[in-house]
C-alpha cells in the first residue's frame, strides 16, 4: 500500500511537471507570437512617449523585466537607446538596474524550468562545462570570462545557472561585473555600433537555441520523473545537516582514512560530526577513533560502541597497537551504548538534519531501524553507506551481518545510497614512506600496521572503500559519483546483494564517472591534511 508521503512526493513531482510544460509552452507560444514586436520594440519612441523622467525609467525597467523572460529583446537596443536619451551617467545607472533586474528574474526562471537533468546537458559541450565547473567557487575567473565574452547569450546563461548550485550571491557580482563592459561601451558608442555588429543574427540564434533547450529540458525532465530518478542527494556541506559516522574500525584501514577523510572535510566547512559510533565488539577500536579524534582536533565529538558481544572482537591486527601507542591502553574502556547515543542525539536534532555515513556492517542502524523507526523516518535525511557490491556480488559489510543489511535495506524508513564495493576498489590511497614526516599521525600508523608497507618505498596504501562513502555524504556527486536510477536492494542469506530497477523505492548505489587516479589523488590530500589546520570556508 502506497502511503500518504509517497502519494504527497508523486502529486509534488506531477505539479511540478505540469508548472513546467505550461511555462515553457506559454514562454515558447509568446515569443513565436509576438516575435517581431519583441525584436523591435521601440524604445526611444517609449521614451519620448513618457510623461516624465521617473515614467520613462519605469518603462526602461519594465522592458529589461520582458527581456528577461522572452529573450528575445536585443540588449544592444535598450543600452543604444538610452545611450541617446539620456546623459551618459544617467542612461548608465538606468542600465545597470535593468541588468540587474534580468539577471535575477532570469536565474529565478532557471530555477523553475531548470534541473540537474539541464547539467548533464551541459557536461556534453565544451562551453557548458566550463559553467558547471564554477559550481564549486573554484572556476569563478572561467564564468566572468563567459561573462565578459560578448558571443554567450547573457539570458541563456543566466537560465542555466538558476540551474546549478552556484551561490546567488557570487553569480549576480560575478554577471554584473563581467556584462557591465559592453554595457558601457553601447551606451556610450551609441547607434554607430550597428555598424560592427550583425545584431539580427545573434537575435535568431539565440532564439533557435534558447527555445530547443527549453523544449528540451521538459522532455528530459519527464522522463526523469516517468523512470523515478527525480530524488537528489543534498551534500552535507552544501545543505549544513549534521553527520554521524558508524564505523567497523579495526578489520581494515580504510575505516581509519575514512574517519580522516571526515574530519578533515569537517574542519573545512567549520563543522562537526555529531559523533562516532563503533559496530563491532572490539574495545580497542574505541581508543583508535578517540586518537584520530584527538589528532585532529575534535576532542569532544563522543564515541559509541554496540552492546553485542563477540562481534569482531579480535579482527584487527592494529587496533590494539594503536590504541596503546596514543591511548596508553584507556581506549579500553565502557563508552556510551550506540543504540543511546542515536536516541539522544536523533531527539536533540532538527527535523531532516542527520545523514548517517556507515563504513562498516549495519547492525547498528539496523537495531536503531528496528526500536526507533519514527525517530529515524523524523530526524534522519539519508544513510550513505559503504556496503555491498553492484549490480550483484558479495562485499564483507554485509556477509558479516546478512541478516542486519538486509533488514535495513527492507525497512530503513529513508533514501540509502550505497558505495559499493566497486566504487573504491581501484582508487588507491595511502601514505608516502617517510616515518619522520608522519610520527605522532595514527591515521598513518593504522595504515602502517595493517599494510606493513611496500618494501622499496616504504609507502602505506589501501583500496579506499570508505573514503568514496564519506567524501560523498559531505560533497555530493561532483566530479567523481554519480547515483543511480532507484533500484530495490536485495539482500540473501549468504550476504550476496542484487538489484532491480523500482521507481517507487528510494534506494540508489554509487557510480565511479572520474578517473580512480584523479578520486585518488584528491582522497589522498584529504587523507594527508588530518590532524592540519584547514582554512575555515566562508561566503565568497
Amino acid at each position: 500500500m502506497i502511503s500518504l508521503k509517497e502519494k504527497l512526493r508523486k502529486a509534488r513531482q506531477a505539479l511540478g511537471l505540469v508548472i513546467r510544460i505550461v511555462l515553457t509552452a506559454a514562454l515558447i507560444t509568446l515569443i513565436i507570437w509576438k516575435y517581431k514586436a519583441l525584436v523591435s520594440i521601440d524604445v526611444r519612441a517609449l521614451i519620448a512617449s513618457a510623461s516624465s523622467v521617473a515614467a520613462a525609467v519605469g518603462m526602461i525597467l519594465g522592458v529589461y523585466f520582458i527581456k528577461s523572460v522572452v529573450f528575445v529583446v536585443p540588449a544592444s537596443m535598450i543600452y543604444v537607446a538610452l545611450g541617446l536619451a539620456f546623459p551618459v551617467w544617467q542612461a548608465l545607472l538606468i542600465n545597470a538596474a535593468g541588468i540587474l533586474i534580468e539577471l535575477c528574474v532570469t536565474w529565478c526562471l532557471g530555477r523553475v524550468l531548470g534541473g540537474d537533468n539541464v547539467m548533464k546537458i551541459l557536461s556534453k559541450t565544451k562551453k557548458g562545462q566550463k559553467l558547471l565547473n564554477i559550481e564549486n567557487g573554484t572556476k569563478y575567473s572561467a564564468f566572468f570570462g563567459i561573462r565578459f565574452l560578448p558571443f554567450f547569450p547573457i539570458d541563456i546563461v543566466s537560465l542555466f545557472m538558476g540551474t546549478t548550485k552556484m551561490r546567488f550571491l557570487p553569480y549576480l557580482l560575478i554577471s554584473f561585473g563581467g556584462i557591465m563592459p559592453r554595457v558601457i561601451l553601447f551606451t556610450v558608442l551609441g547607434d554607430k555600433i550597428y555598424d560592427l555588429i550583425p545584431m539580427r543574427y545573434v537575435i535568431t540564434a539565440a532564439l533557435v537555441i534558447i527555445v530547443a533547450l527549453l523544449a528540451f529540458s521538459v522532455v528530459k525532465y519527464a522522463v526523469k520523473v516517468a523512470r523515478g530518478e527525480n530524488w537528489d542527494y543534498e551534500p552535507v556541506a552544501q545543505s549544513r545537516r549534521d553527520i554521524i559516522l558508524d564505523t567497523d574500525i579495526g578489520p581494515d584501514s580504510d575505516d581509519a582514512g575514512a574517519l580522516a577523510v571526515l574530519l578533515t572535510l569537517m574542519k573545512r566547512e567549520d563543522m562537526s560530526p555529531l559523533g562516532v559510533v563503533n559496530c563491532t565488539s572490539n574495545k580497542n577500536s574505541n581508543g583508535v577513533i578517540r586518537a584520530i579524534l584527538n589528532y585532529c582536533g575534535f576532542y569532544r565529538v563522543p564515541v559509541a560502541q554496540t552492546e553485542r558481544k563477540g562481534f569482531l572482537e579480535t579482527s584487527s591486527d592494529f587496533a590494539e597497537i594503536v590504541n596503546k601507542k596514543y591511548m596508553s591502553g584507556a581506549g579500553r574502556y565502557e563508552v556510551e551504548n550506540s543504540l543511546d547515543f542515536y536516541k539522544t542525539a536523533l531527539k536533540n536534532a532538527q527535523d531532516d538534519s542527520v545523514v548517517i555515513v556507515s563504513t562498516g556492517m549495519l547492525n547498528n542502524i539496523a537495531e536503531l531501524t528496528e526500536r526507533y523507526p519514527d525517530l529515524v523516518r523524523k530526524k534522519v535525511y539519508a544513510l550513505v553507506a559503504m556496503a555491498g557490491k553492484f549490480p550483484e556480488g558479495a562485499e564483507f559489510n554485509i556477509t558479516q551481518d546478512a541478516e542486519a543489511a538486509k533488514y535495513v535495506f527492507e525497512n530503513f524508513p529513508r533514501p540509502v545510497i550505497c558505495a559499493g564495493y566497486e566504487v573504491g576498489e581501484k582508487i588507491i590511497t595511502g601514505f608516502d614512506g617517510d616515518e619522520n614526516a608522519n610520527a605522532g599521525n595514527p591515521v598513518y600508523d593504522c595504515y602502517l600496521f595493517h599494510n606493513t608497507g611496500d618494501k622499496k618505498t616504504g609507502r602505506v596504501s589501501n583500496r579506499s572503500w570508505d573514503l568514496t562513502a564519506v567524501q560523498f555524504a559531505v560533497e555530493g556527486c561532483g566530479d567523481f559519483y554519480e547515483m543511480s536510477r532507484r533500484v530495490k536492494i536485495t539482500v540473501n542469506s549468504e550476504g550476496v546483494n542484487t538489484v532491480e530497477n523500482d521507481r517507487d523505492s528510494d534506494r540508489y548505489y554509487l557510480k565511479l564517472k572520474a578517473k580512480p587516479e584523479a578520486v585518488a589523488g584528491y582522497l589522498n590530500t584529504l587523507l594527508r591534511q588530518c590532524g592540519q589546520p584547514q582554512p575555515v570556508k566562508t561566503e565568497e
